[in-house]
């Protein structure tokens, strides 16, 4: 039988809201065997991935690096120039 506190908080027409859905085991097992199919090959797409690259790329790291550093001292030399705590006549500032 329904707990008093349930049929206080349903309405009392025929809503079909309010009607349960019966389980269907089929499809409940072909959700789970899809969940556990694609977990193992999750597991195994990690387990089969390199952890460090084939080729060095120390180089590249450098240069973007160096480049990021140019790049926040034009923009911190801008923004000197904008509170005219520096010469405005250079080409990249302006």
């Amino acid at each position: 039988m329904i707990a008093p506190e349930l049929l206080i908080a349903a309405p009392l027409g025929d809503d079909s809201f309010w009607d349960p859905v019966k389980a269907n085991w089929s499809l409940f097992g072909i959700l789970l065997a899809g969940t556990a199919v694609l977990t193992i090959a999750f597991v195994v797409w990690l387990v089969i991935q390199p952890e460090e690259p084939d080729h060095d790329t120390k180089e590249l790291v450098d240069r973007a690096v160096d480049r990021d550093h140019d790049r926040a001292r034009t923009i911190s030399r801008r923004m000197d120039a904008d509170a005219g705590r520096a010469d405005t006549s250079e080409p990249e500032l302006r």
